[in-house]
């Protein structure tokens, strides 16, 4: 028993050394995880002296949670379990692990293990407390690599910002111009200076929120202070070349576009009226500016400047509809009026059309109405309504005018159907002569012709028919011509003889009766073209008279003389 006492004793003085060489090894190496040299082999006698819970700047308040619990602690075991657990909660903290806790926990807890403390139990805590150092020491590499990585990315982006500031007229001459749909009155003609100055302002705008989202992110990734520091610097540099001019320019288009306001608000609102532009043009020109407005880039007293006066505008603009809205109620009222006068007039009227008036009797008093319209005041709505009213009551005689015109176009078309059959008939008839002439007699054939050309003249015939009718009787009267040639080629020579005396007395006969015409023509020309006395015109009526006998006698002997012409001819 007492060797057995012996030998474990002796393996715990072994253990013991073996556990503080380590410890002391592992004081040499904590300035490699973040911890200085003097505090990783400061004496435990200084370490004694020293309170753990003294107040340090910067703590965070899980730490002072833990510096609390730690001093109520009363065993060195326990106080080594609590530091142990603080560190594996540094260490997986949602994100990124709270290194400075762990580090500030790791150095309070490294002198612990000098204390006396059964071995197994040390040899187990210290287990514990290197898989946390290692696993503090990977977790810095891996954050040390991810920064580097951040870091180089933020590089690359501050370059490319770089870059293009110093090429920056030239993205500017590439970069589109925003569309805007310039319908405004207020700032037609200056479409080209908005647009430029907005174009820039969109490059602007575009860099300045670049270089504040690189700025957000150099400070909230994990560096060093000299790296962030310097790409801090480099980005104040970048925002030296951007912010001021994007300053001056929002200035400048904030006071174009005030002018511009005030320019269109003096010329359009000076008085109640409203002359230059109608209402509804007013309203649609202050929705555009407004909307302008939102899309420029306006610093925020032009903004709300221009905001409240297009406001003010707005209200004058409700306010005189309200009041127009007042003076067109009234204006009705006074149309209604009217209304009602000219329908009293329009009624009689609708019960005369009814009645059975005249075409030409229900348009004068429709005229008469439309007269007295133009007396009264009405409005559009009432005028169309009334016409309406006296068209619908025209409607019943205009309604009998067509069914007279349509009786009328039938009865023409019935006789232009009767016309075309006696044209028709008349045609075959003269037709029927022709073919059968050689059987017929000239007198005959003669008379019939006569009685054909009385029907023909009573026909009304367009010219394209007459002409056919016509070379019908024209065929016709050859025919007879030609039995007339054939009937004298067979007479005698006595017969033949007294036919050329007669005709010879016909023509004759016929020249008497046209100086007998003219003479009476004449005798008539000074009766009525001079101013003869009584006894002067007494004597030339009887000239005239005496005249008119012979010429009677002569058409007499000249129709005794063709008589017997036919007769010798037939």
């Amino acid at each position: 028993m007492d060797e057995d006492n012996e030998m474990i004793g002796n393996s715990e003085d072994i253990l013991d050394e073996a556990f503080l060489d380590a410890l002391n090894e592992s004081e040499k190496k904590a300035s490699d995880a973040g911890i200085s040299e003097s505090s990783a082999l400061e004496s435990t006698e200084v370490e004694k002296e020293k309170d753990p819970g003294e107040e340090r700047k910067g703590v965070s308040p899980l730490f002072a949670e833990f510096l609390r619990q730690f001093q109520e602690e009363s065993t060195p075991e326990g106080k080594i379990r609590q530091s142990i657990d603080f560190m594996r909660a540094a260490l997986s903290n949602t994100g990124t692990p709270r290194f400075k806790d762990f580090w500030e926990g790791r150095r309070i807890c490294l002198p612990l293990f000098k204390e006396n403390i059964s071995p197994k139990v040390r040899s187990q805590l210290w287990g514990l407390y290197i898989e946390l150092s290692t696993e503090a020491k990977r977790l810095k590499e891996i954050l040390d690599e991810q920064s580097a990585f951040a870091i180089e990315q933020i590089e690359l982006a501050i370059q490319a910002l770089e870059r293009d500031l110093e090429h920056y007229d030239l993205i500017l001459s590439q970069t589109q111009a925003e569309s805007f749909l310039f319908q405004s009155i207020a700032l037609k003609g200056k479409e080209q200076i908005y647009n430029a100055i907005q174009k820039e302002l969109g490059l602007l705008n575009t860099l300045a929120a670049r270089v504040n989202a690189m700025r957000k992110e150099v400070v909230k990734t994990e560096m060093r202070i000299r790296i962030k520091n310097k790409l801090l610097e480099r980005l104040s540099l970048c925002g030296d070349k951007i912010f001021p001019r994007r300053k001056e320019m929002i200035k400048k288009i904030s006071l174009d576009f005030i002018g511009d306001v005030d320019k269109f608000i003096t010329s359009h609102f000076q008085d109640e009226e409203f002359q230059d532009l109608p209402l509804y043009a007013l309203r649609e020109e202050i929705k555009v500016l407004q909307s302008i407005a939102k899309v420029l880039t306006l610093n925020t007293h032009a903004f709300t400047e221009t905001r409240l006066k297009l406001s003010g505008c707005w209200d004058k603009i409700k306010n005189r509809e309200k009041e127009r809205k007042k003076e067109t109620q009234q204006k009705r009222q006074l149309f209604k009026q009217s209304y009602d006068q000219v329908m009293e007039k329009i009624r009689p009227f609708a019960e005369a059309c009814i009645a059975g008036i005249s075409i030409e009797e229900c348009n004068k008093q429709a005229a008469d109405i439309l007269d007295f319209m133009r007396t009264v005041e009405l409005g559009r709505d009432e005028i169309r309504a009334l016409k309406d009213e006296i068209q619908k009551a025209k409607r019943g005689p205009f309604e009998r005018e067509r069914e007279l015109e349509q009786e009328r176009h039938r009865k023409e078309k019935e006789a232009e159907t009767l016309r075309r059959e006696k044209i028709n008939a008349l045609k075959e008839e003269l037709a029927t002569l022709s073919a059968q002439a050689a059987n017929s007699s000239i007198e005959e054939l003669s008379v019939k012709r006569e009685q054909l050309l009385k029907e023909f003249e009573v026909i009304s015939l367009a010219k394209a028919e007459k002409q056919i009718v016509d070379r019908l009787f024209k065929q016709l009267k050859d025919i007879i011509d030609e039995k007339k040639e054939k009937a004298l080629l067979s007479l005698s020579d006595d017969d033949l003889k007294a036919l050329d005396q007669l005709k010879q007395v016909l023509s004759e006969r016929k020249k008497r009766r046209v100086e007998v015409k003219n003479q009476l023509e004449q005798y008539r020309k000074m009766l009525g073209g001079s101013g003869f006395d009584f006894e002067k015109a007494m004597l030339y009526r009887e000239m005239i008279e005496e005249e008119k006998a012979v010429l009677e006698k002569i058409n007499g002997l000249i129709d005794e003389i063709e008589e017997k012409i036919d007769q010798i001819e037939g």
